[in-house]
This record gives structure tokens, sequence and C-alpha cells, in this order.
């Protein structure tokens, strides 16, 4: 029993300091936090192809976002009719200059009208004021979910 518990702690220890990040490079060079930066495209880390998850000071629309929802985006008649409700995922880009690029259905409710609506409702949205890392203008990617609620479904037909 005692052979098991040992083998049991010495397993779990293994994996504790096999899992942990490779130590930073003590040439003086900085490293970025891993989670500073969701991808960057091509090669080069070039700053204005860089995309963040998080920012110092995140996008935020000049407008109000609920209302902007409430106003433009339309319940599907045929997901209407059918009782059908769900929420759907949209990530899109923040740019540097605040419009919205990349818009697309992250996580799909399931029912291809409601994706498309909220597809088209976040596609047509004014642009932004963009996000800032250490005071310039940064991409940001938003994952925004849309849910669709019916106030008063219609009765089951039997």
């Amino acid at each position: 029993m005692k052979k098991y518990f040992l083998l049991l702690i010495l397993s779990f220890a293994a994996k504790i300091i096999v899992a942990q990040p490779p130590p930073p490079p003590s040439n003086g060079t900085s490293v970025n936090h891993p989670m500073d930066t969701v991808r960057s495209v091509g090669v080069h880390t070039n700053d204005s192809l860089q995309i963040f998850s998080m920012a110092e000071v995140m996008p935020v629309p000049p407008y109000s976002f609920s209302d902007y929802l409430q106003s433009n985006l339309k319940y599907p008649p045929m997901e209407r009719d059918a009782n059908k409700q769900g929420v759907v995922y949209i990530s899109f880009i923040v740019e540097r200059d605040g419009s919205i690029t990349n818009v697309m259905v992250k996580k799909s409710s399931g029912y291809p009208g409601l994706d498309r609506e909220a597809y088209r409702c976040l596609s047509a949205m004014p642009p932004w004021k963009p996000g800032t890392m250490q005071g310039k203008s940064v991409r940001v990617e938003i994952v925004q979910p849309v849910r669709f609620q019916l106030v008063n479904p219609a009765p089951k037909s039997k």
C-alpha cells in the first residue's frame, strides 16, 4: 500500500514539474506574457498585425451596445415561429482605427437563422473606440454572445 501511495505522489510531482513553463531567458531580453497575444499573423512580429485578446484599455463602442442590438437585431421569422432560442458567439476584431473586421460565428446556436442574423447585425456595427496598449491603438479580438430569447413563445401545437 505504501508503495502505491509513494508511486502516486511521485507521478503527481513529476506532472507538476513537467507542466511548468520554461524559465525566461537570462540574456536581458523581455518576453511577452503568453496571454498578451491571441496570435500573430505571418512570420514576423509586426505590431500592426498582432491581435490581442486583452488590452490595457479594451475597445468599447461609443454607443449603447444593448440599444444597438435591440434596434438592429431582428428575430428570424422561421425560428420565432418554431420557438427556437439560443446563444450565438460571434468573434470580431476591433482594428486600430476602430473598424470592425473578421466577423465570424465562433460558436453556433444550432439554428442557422439565428447564426446568420447575429452575424449580419454585428457585421453592420459602427466603429468602436479602439483598444490600446502602452498608449498605442492595437487590434483586439472580441467574442460577443448574442442571446435570442422569446418573451412570449407561441404555444406548442399538439
